[in-house]
């Protein structure tokens, strides 16, 4: 049976900080869907970011160095394509700052609909399919964390995106990432 793959990361923006302390502490602090894998240290993955959802490498929105986790959930080949169809067509719709609010505020009265979050868009992609994540949850309620203890997802890997080349003597130096999984 095919897998559908989701990135956890581990933020260091000033949101990210702020989802960090309403999560006690809890180190992930957003999710995206994985639509390649071949490039392991740096995915092409679909997320609700600051301007909106996309479709592109992590690395494009992300910080240098920023830390993630690879997850997978057993789904049939029709499930895979719901959650990869229903992705494609948030492409372009914004981001929901009221939402996010409310979730810091422990406030889940606060949303805006045809808006999403990072781990309420993923969860509702997996539900819209028939893949239930986590019984008896609304969408807005899902942080990183409480996304992350669902028990369908298994562990894949670990990774870092890439630092920045340096700049030696006026020329970039190119570091290739390890081709490990680490």
């Amino acid at each position: 049976m095919p897998k559908a793959y989701v990135l956890a990361s581990k933020g260091i923006s000033l949101t990210s900080r702020a989802i960090r302390f309403r999560q006690w502490g809890f180190s992930f602090t957003h999710i995206a869907y994985c639509f390649d894998l071949t490039t392991p240290h740096d995915p092409a993955v679909v997320e609700a970011w600051w301007h909106g959802v996309r479709l592109g490498r992590f690395s494009k929105t992300h910080t240098p160095g920023t830390e993630f986790s690879i997850f997978s959930v057993t789904v049939s080949k029709e499930q895979k394509e719901a959650i990869e169809l229903f992705l494609k067509r948030q492409i372009g719709k914004p981001y929901d700052w009221l939402g996010i609010l409310g979730f810091v505020f422990f406030n889940p009265n606060l949303e805006s609909k045809n808006r999403w979050f990072c781990s309420e868009l993923v969860f509702t992609a997996f539900q819209m399919a028939g893949v239930e994540l986590l019984k008896n949850t609304h969408p807005s309620e899902v942080s990183p964390r409480l996304f992350l203890k669902s028990p369908l997802l298994q562990f894949e890997y670990s990774a870092k995106l890439p630092k920045l080349p340096e700049v030696k003597g006026g020329k970039q130096e190119i570091r290739r990432p390890s081709p490990c999984n680490t």
